[in-house]
């Protein structure tokens, strides 16, 4: 077996003329490698099968997007990688959960295998010892036990030079005491998988139509791309001067007619105008949900011109109603918790002038209304279904992989897209309605409306975010006889910008690291966790919530000679460790409201931290690492 062979370009070669089944031999080719990623991260057997088939059917949908076909393995990585990702967020599980076996009742709750795999491992005792390795060593070995490949194979798959394959091999190996015996080898390969049959029958659902253009950008320095349809975004440093738009145009249907009827309905249209926020994108249907669940599931869709500037504020959620009552009515302190996002802040506002405007839209909103038993869960994941139980799944039969690669200096504006991927760009940044941004490498600014970021890091400009709600991407639900919020599930990261960072959001778990401009951050609900290893002088910092708890990690150097002040309501502040560096200077309280205070400058202090009920926890730093 070989990962960079003839045989992978000339079969992906076949799938992009049309032919699915050249896309068999490649996952025969690499499902094990992808089991054996995905059971590094998942720890769970089922749940790495399932990771594996949406990695495989994400890869046949966005082949187009492959540059060499002769890395075909390591792109796969990738997606399984990230795949696995989002799948821990969707379930919360913890990828550091171990399984002991002095715990049977644990041992029970996080099953690893079925009862081949189950019975091997608890027979050899060895696969706890695999957990505690670290993530780097455990991939290298998984892979190398689950699937044959050689340590040449294994670095090509991960983008590792071989020599470091090997010595993660040899590390872990004694780590391990010792390499597992052939018959130990044989028992692995039984419990290996094979997922050929079930990718095959959903490619065969699946119509694919690829697009390439290359736009001529003028004068203007602004590209909007509006998503009519659920669309993922890759965005790219372009060589030249002009933006290169490719991607697939995917649909789904019972037939293999019927799914080329619904790719043939999307569109990708481009043009110049003078002033987007007053033409606004190309028309066609917004698929918004569905209009009567049973017994016909009727889809919900608006012509995009009638509602894409909803996307531009937040008034809708004022004028909201529930049972003819608006929030704002039966709670009035909404109100001034609900900012409207109109005017929007100058750059954000210039962007949207005179630009390209790309749109990825239909004249017709197409559902997906099959049998359950037509429709495997990776399908239903992948086209985002509404709605499903034992007899249909429902929801939009189309969707999108666009790539964009846009020139130096460009501002680049994204509406409604289902993720954003930015990995090196001169320019910046606008989303609006996004549901996950992950930006890496931008020398710009980057905006976020209503869009959730996932991570967010190496900014040469500012960060600015706007986005409220309360509930995290599951909204509320039933437990029991108690009706309540899900567990929060935005979590965000952000690390080394540049320029100011404001954020104003309404529940989120921020991770925000070594910032180097001034901070305001406005959490109301959510949990904010903010380390400082180092400020320059004079830069201020400014946490504030309602109820959400803020924890501040100081670099112990730092730490000795901060002004930090905290103000609360009712809420409570621990700070052991910073006292043993620096006494607290002021506790002054009254009957409304109490402040600490390692300075008696209230007025301008270097940091300032404001909960009406929240926690306020300030930790330091030991050994130069973050705690």
């Amino acid at each position: 077996m070989t990962t960079l062979t003839h045989d992978d370009s000339y079969n992906i070669r076949l799938c992009l003329d049309g032919n699915a089944d050249a896309f068999e031999p490649l996952v025969r080719r690499y499902q094990n490698a992808a089991f054996a990623v995905a059971m590094s991260f998942l720890r769970d057997r089922s749940d790495a099968e399932d990771v594996v088939q949406d990695a495989f059917v994400a890869a046949y949908c966005k082949l187009s997007q492959l540059k060499d076909p002769a890395i075909f393995g390591s792109w796969l990585h990738r997606i399984v990688v990230n795949h696995c990702k989002d799948w821990r967020r969707r379930k919360n599980v913890d990828r550091l959960v171990r399984v002991g076996s002095e715990s049977e009742s644990v041992r029970g709750a996080y099953l690893l295998a079925d009862q081949v795999h189950r019975n091997y491992i608890e027979c050899l005792e060895i696969w706890d010892e695999v957990e505690r390795l670290p993530e780097h060593y455990r991939q290298v070995v998984t892979l190398y036990y689950y699937t044959g490949f050689s340590l040449k194979e294994i670095a090509a798959f991960l983008e590792i030079p071989e020599s470091t394959a090997r010595g993660r091999l040899y590390q872990s190996r004694i780590r391990l005491k010792d390499a597992l015996s052939p018959q130990e080898k044989e028992t692995i390969s039984m419990s290996q998988i094979d997922v050929t049959e079930e990718v095959r029958d959903v490619v065969c659902k699946i119509a694919r139509e690829d697009f390439s253009q290359t736009l001529d950008m003028g004068e203007t320095q602004n590209i909007v791309l509006y998503c009519g349809v659920n669309t993922e975004v890759d965005i790219g440093q372009a060589p030249g001067e002009q933006v290169i738009v490719k991607g697939s145009k995917i649909a789904l249907g019972l037939t293999e007619k019927e799914a080329q009827r619904n790719v043939n309905e999307l569109q990708i249209s481009h043009d110049q105008v003078d002033n987007y926020l007053e033409t606004g994108p190309h028309d066609g249907a917004l698929f918004l949900g569905v209009k009567n669940w049973f017994p016909d599931n009727v889809p919900y869709s608006e012509p995009i011109s009638t509602c894409w500037k909803h996307d531009l504020k937040n008034e809708s959620v004022l004028d909201e109603k529930r049972g003819g009552v608006k929030m704002v009515d039966a709670l009035p302190d909404s109100r001034h918790e609900i900012d409207a996002f109109l005017p929007l802040p100058v750059p954000a506002e210039k962007c949207l002038g005179k630009s390209v405007r790309i749109t990825v839209h239909a004249s017709e909103a197409r559902p997906i209304k099959m049998p359950r038993d037509a429709v495997s869960d990776n399908v239903a994941r992948v086209f985002r279904s509404m709605q499903s139980d034992s007899t249909r799944v429902y929801g939009p039969a189309t969707y999108c992989h666009v790539s964009v690669a846009v020139p130096s200096g460009m501002n680049i504006s994204i509406f409604r897209s289902d993720r954003v991927n930015i990995d090196g760009l001169d320019g910046s940044l606008m989303a609006y309605s996004c549901s996950s941004c992950q930006v890496n490498e931008i020398t710009g600014d980057v905006y976020l409306f209503n869009s959730v970021f996932s991570e967010i890091g190496s900014v040469g400009g500012s960060l600015y975010q706007r986005m409220y709600g309360y509930g995290g991407n599951e909204g509320c639900g039933r437990d029991g006889d108690m009706l309540r919020r899900i567990p929060l599930q935005n979590e965000g990261k952000i690390e080394a910008v540049k320029g100011d960072v404001d954020i104003d959001v309404g529940c989120m778990d921020l991770n925000v690291l070594d910032l180097e401009g001034e901070i305001a951050i406005y959490n109301r609900y959510g949990k904010t966790r903010l380390t400082q290893s180092s400020r320059n002088k004079g830069q201020r910092c400014y946490v504030r919530s309602v109820s959400g708890d803020v924890d501040l990690v100081l670099d112990r150097k730092r730490a000795k000679n901060v002004r930090l002040v905290m103000h609360t309501i009712c809420g409570v502040a621990k700070y052991g460790e910073l006292k043993e560096l620096m006494p607290i200077m002021a506790w002054p309280h009254n009957a409304y409201w109490m402040t600490l205070g390692t300075t008696d400058d209230f007025v301008d202090p270097d940091i300032t931290i404001l909960t009406e009920s929240g926690t306020v926890d300030i930790r330091v730093a030991k050994n130069g690492k973050h705690s």
